[in-house]
């Protein structure tokens, strides 16, 4: 993620963007004060003139740090790469920022800014789920559009995050660079937050070191180092924890020095400051470890970080092998930075750099960098004459190329855009875990008979958009909106850049009916609390309640239940961070007997007591507890149907 990680001052055509200043929504607190970070500069060199619709990151501004309920402008670059112009207002050829995976997830609204609806603070977006469009009338290829979008802090302290890519509005979703916002909320253990630079991605190689430098506010004593293994968040911004809230730490490197002193092991404890900073050395001896340092404040002393102890994380480092000798061989990938222009071989015995002055092919014939980058990934097979002098010129030859699979395909009829007929269809896509990133991917359609199958004789497809899976993700969902009645196949295909071949996947056929069905929003057909860790007679701290629908749901990370007990007790169940850990199932997964889909359970593990509401006659949730209400959606987005569910009740046992 090439612009998630890069940092410094953005200073381009004359503007910088590490000067944007927190605008308050209400008066913050005396003692809360806001800030943003560096802005994050453009590579040095981007693609153009790609055929088609493109665009490459070109630098942003800085993440901010907020008091609750402040806003902050953010400000992001893109270079229009591609081949057409995008020209604002015209349908197909318009040019938005698109929430996108792994958060809020692909065209979702977010809960840091919106235009109001589905439950997003109005912060002046265009829509829910697109937090800009182009700000000039026409961008030419070769030219830069400059985005802007205000996100505000939600009220509770913690780091969050939105991730964006940019879209041709009704046309096509473009390059996905893992461009993000990690907005961080002070609260009242996060005033004193911790800042650790670089924040790029670096690679060293093994047995050398990496430099940072840690600021620290709030004046503490003193502070914790550790690693965690790189990309060091989850999808919800958050640190990696384990099922207690603990942040899950790595021994894949070690420090080296800590504040000048010799240091060793991979957790330094209780580390001296000077003048608020401490700067620190790390390496490690494992060939293409991957790890982000961490600084926090271990306020209960149990050498974790748990809880909502404030903590900053440093930019990734990769320890990689040493720089191959000059000579010819064949290479077998075992790792590939395109960020940082390198491979490694599959043996982790030999790194191979390379730039614009080197000579590309496939199979022989010449290719361009931008094209090498776009096949090279792990397992693949290249015919190497190596240059370490960087003044010569090394040939790389794909001989084997793996990584354009065909994707698996699968077409689901349902209410997509909410409305209140079953006339869309959700084409969810799956590439093999062994495809390289940014693959494009074209989408098909046909109209098609009676045959239950599809396959390249089902009638005659007619591409619908073109796009590429997000990093970090294997699997995308394409909407096709307000369609006719009829039955449709879709195939969706990986495209070659060099050849123009296409490897089509090919979906079930699907049947809008006549007239079409109306909404079937998802309904809970059992529910209960399955493990109870404390008192049996309540829901408290170390409980799991799972919840069976008979839909596929979404992930049900940010959403919640509000529950009520026989004695008037009310209280919410919230799928946050410093809350509940809840997670759904990815396979298939037995409840009371019966055994439910994938992706229909969902299991909510309680790390701490409800959230209360409203208080009853005996402190606590007493079983049996009815849910009153819930925002946990299906696939398609549509509302958990409360009301008329089968099982709303939680009890042990059910």
């Amino acid at each position: 993620m090439r612009a998630a990680f890069l940092i410094g001052s953005l200073i381009l055509a004359g503007m910088s963007l590490g000067q944007a200043t927190p605008a308050a929504a209400s008066t913050p607190a005396a003692a809360c004060a806001s800030s943003v970070g560096p802005g994050i500069p453009p590579p040095t060199s981007v693609p153009l003139g790609i055929p088609g619709f493109h665009a490459a990151w070109y630098g942003q501004s800085g993440y901010p740090t907020l008091c609750p309920g402040e806003r902050s402008t953010a400000t992001v670059a893109y270079y229009n790469s591609g081949s057409f112009g995008w020209v604002r207002g015209r349908a197909g050829e318009t040019a938005y920022l698109g929430t996108t995976n792994p958060v809020p997830g692909h065209d979702q609204p977010s809960q840091l800014g919106g235009d109001g609806q589905l439950g997003s603070p109005a912060t002046g977006w265009p829509r829910y789920n697109r937090p800009a469009v182009q700000p000039a009338d026409y961008v030419g290829p070769g030219q830069v559009a400059w985005f802007q979008f205000t996100v505000q802090a939600p009220t509770e302290p913690g780091n969050y995050v939105l991730y964006i890519r940019p879209v041709i509005e009704g046309a096509t979703w473009l390059e996905d660079y893992g461009v993000y916002w990690l907005v961080s909320v002070k609260g009242a253990n996060t005033g004193e937050l911790i800042t650790v630079m670089p924040t790029s991605e670096g690679d060293a190689q093994f047995g050398t070191t990496r430099e940072y430098n840690a600021t620290i506010n709030g004046a503490p004593s003193c502070i914790d180092l550790a690693f965690v293994d790189a990309p060091g968040l989850n999808f919800e911004g958050r640190l990696l924890s384990d099922s207690n809230g603990d942040a899950v730490l790595s021994t894949a490197a070690t420090f080296v020095t800590v504040g000048g002193a010799t240091a060793s092991g991979s957790y330094v404890d209780c580390a001296a400051l000077s003048a608020n900073e401490i700067r620190f050395q790390v390496t490690s001896s494992n060939a293409n470890s991957y790890v982000d340092p961490i600084v926090f404040q271990d306020l209960n002393g149990n050498n974790k970080l748990d809880g909502s102890e404030p903590w900053g994380i440093g930019g990734p480092v990769r320890f990689v092998p040493p720089e191959a000798a000059t000579g010819s061989r064949s290479v077998t990938v075992g790792a590939a930075s395109t960020a940082r222009d390198y491979f490694t071989d599959s043996g982790a015995t030999a790194t191979y750099r390379y730039d614009s002055n080197d000579i590309f092919q496939r199979s022989a014939a010449a290719i361009s960098l931008s094209q090498f980058e776009q096949l090279i990934s792990r397992g693949d097979t290249l015919s190497v004459s190596y240059q370490a002098d960087d003044a010569q010129a090394s040939t790389f030859n794909v001989t084997k190329d793996l990584g354009r699979e065909a994707p698996s395909v699968d077409a689901r009829v349902d209410s997509w855009d909410r409305g209140p007929t079953q006339n869309d269809v959700g084409v969810r896509f799956t590439e093999p875990p062994t495809n390289v990133d940014d693959v494009v991917y074209t989408i098909q359609r046909s109209s098609t008979g009676t045959s239950p199958t599809c396959d390249a004789s089902s009638g005659a497809y007619a591409e619908l958009t073109q796009t590429v899976i997000g990093r970090g993700s294997d699997s995308e969902i394409y909407v096709d909106r307000n369609l006719s009645v009829g039955a449709y196949c879709y195939r969706v295909g990986a495209m070659d850049p060099t050849t123009g071949a296409t490897a089509f996947g090919y979906s079930q056929r699907v049947v809008v009916n006549n007239p079409p069905t109306p909404v079937a929003p998802p309904r809970s057909l059992d529910a209960r609390v399955t493990t109870s860790a404390g008192s049996p007679a309540v829901i408290d701290k170390g409980d799991v309640i799972k919840i069976a629908f008979d839909k596929e749901m979404q992930t049900p990370g940010g959403s919640q239940m509000r529950v009520h007990d026989a004695d008037g007790t009310s209280a919410d169940i919230r799928c946050l961070f410093y809350e509940q850990a809840c997670t759904l199932n990815p396979g298939p997964e037995t409840l009371g007997g019966i055994v439910y889909p994938a992706n229909t359970v969902v299991t909510i593990a309680m790390r701490t007591e409800a959230r209360g509401v409203t208080a009853g006659a005996t402190a606590g949730l007493q079983l049996n507890v009815t849910v009153t209400s819930g925002d946990f959606v299906d696939s398609a987005g549509n509302p958990w149907d409360v009301n008329g569910s089968d099982d709303v009740t939680l009890g042990a046992p059910d």
